[in-house]
Formats: C-alpha cells, sequence, structure tokens
C-alpha cells in the first residue's frame, strides 16, 4: 500500500516537497500502519497542543494542517502549513521535551502516530526502515532550520 506519490528526481524546493518514507512497498507500509496508530481528524481539531509532553511522531497521510505558536499576550500566530506526505512532532520525537507548537487541522483527514515504542517495533523488524525515517528526518529538520521555519 503506497501511500504518497513521490518523484525524487524533482529537486526540494519547499517543506511540502520533503518526504518521508518514499520507495517503501507494500509490506513495509502495512508493517508501518500495523505498528503505529491511525486518527482521523475533522477540520479545525486541535491535534498537538504547544506544551504538552508526548514524543510521538505523525505522519500526515491525508489533509492539511497549520502549526500555531501562542504569543506572550496569548495571541495564535500561524507560522507553516503542512500537507499530506510531510510529518510533524519531529522534534518531540527527538529530544522527548514539551511540544514547541499546537497542529490545528485545516482539512479533514488522517495521521498516522508513530510512537517510540512503535518506532522500536519498526526497526527491530527493519532496521533499514527505521534508518531510512530518521534520514528523512534529519534532511527534513536541516530544511526547516535552514529556511528558519519552526515546524
Amino acid at each position: 500500500m503506497q501511500y504518497f506519490n513521490y518523484n525524487q528526481e524533482k529537486p526540494t524546493s519547499s517543506v511540502n516537497n520533503i518526504s518521508v518514507l518514499s520507495g517503501l512497498n507494500e509490506e513495509e507500509w502495512e508493517m508501518i500502519i500495523f505498528n503505529s496508530h491511525s486518527i482521523d481528524f475533522l477540520a479545525d481539531e486541535i491535534l498537538l497542543k504547544e506544551g504538552e509532553v508526548d514524543n510521538a511522531l505523525y505522519i500526515l497521510v491525508s489533509g492539511k494542517v497549520e502549526v500555531l505558536s501562542s504569543s506572550l499576550f496569548g495571541r495564535e500566530k500561524i507560522l507553516a502549513c503542512i500537507e499530506e506526505g510531510s510529518v510533524f512532532g519531529e522534534i518531540s520525537f527527538f529530544d522527548n521535551l514539551p511540544r514547541t507548537a499546537s497542529i490545528r487541522s485545516l482539512t479533514a483527514g488522517k495521521v498516522l502516530r508513530i510512537s517510540h515504542k512503535s518506532f522500536d517495533k519498526i526497526a527491530a523488524w527493519n532496521p533499514k526502515i527505521a534508518q531510512q525515517l530518521l534520514f528523512d528526518l534529519g534532511r527534513l529538520l536541516a530544511y526547516r532550520f535552514r529556511n528558519k521555519a519552526i515546524l
């Protein structure tokens, strides 16, 4: 089951073109799906809340979300939009610290939630998938850092 259709020959010019786990076959996707938690959501739902403690990573299978941050005065600031095929929650996935931003859905959609325990199971089953995910997340974080995106 191929969730995302990636064209690897395209240059990466925006954060929405950075893919995770491209090129996996059906069996590999089934293992990821089996070891993750699928969550359906509606438009205008808060999926992650800034400051909460949760070290899971989320792959956006379908839909569109926005990244929000609260100012000192309690006002929300939209930092970015994330489209299907990308991820969010990667910072807390790596450092186990509270979420740096909130995620609100703009449309209905679905995410795959990958906890540390799920990641460990995937890595034990197929270390190459775990390695690919880590390298993909590293590329995504590098892009966001270089472009001063706080995602």
